[in-house]
């Protein structure tokens, strides 16, 4: 059996806005990584407690396994990315994150950047691209 693309290209416009429920994507895995990075950084508050997964692993799964901060997240669309709005949604969302972590580095305490001056573009955008890819807006956890 040949092997084909897994996602038409109608597909995947169609999937891109409906959201996850319907998206069919090579590496689903890799695309709940990303998704579960988007919630973190849609939900975490400075000066409340780390948990696991936190904003090391956020970043880890949206940038290292992905080198999005070196390549526009479009050469994944249907690998990891549904479509192009979501791709464009995910670059949207590494222009402020990017920002925050070239102003800080890579060792600073996570409310340093969780109090940075732009972090709640972060936090908008990633709210917005979690949404986009999952039909869902991500909640903070309860306490």
């Amino acid at each position: 059996m040949g092997s084909g693309p897994l996602v038409t290209a109608p597909a995947l416009a169609r999937n891109d806005r409906i959201g996850s429920s319907m998206t069919t994507v090579a590496w689903p895995d890799r695309r709940a990584d990303i998704v579960g990075a988007l919630r973190i950084l849609a939900t975490l508050r400075p000066h409340e407690p780390t948990t696991w997964p936190g904003l090391t692993e956020a970043v880890h799964w949206l940038i290292d396994d992905t080198f999005w901060d070196q390549r526009h997240p479009s050469h994944d669309v249907g690998t990891i990315l549904a479509g192009v709005g979501e791709a464009d949604a995910i670059s949207a969302t590494l222009e402020p994150l990017t920002a925050v972590l070239d102003d800080l580095g890579p060792a600073a305490p996570d409310d340093d950047y969780l109090t940075h001056p732009r972090w709640h573009e972060v936090t908008h955008a990633a709210t917005g691209t979690h949404h986009l890819m999952t039909g869902e807006t991500p909640t903070r956890p309860g306490r």
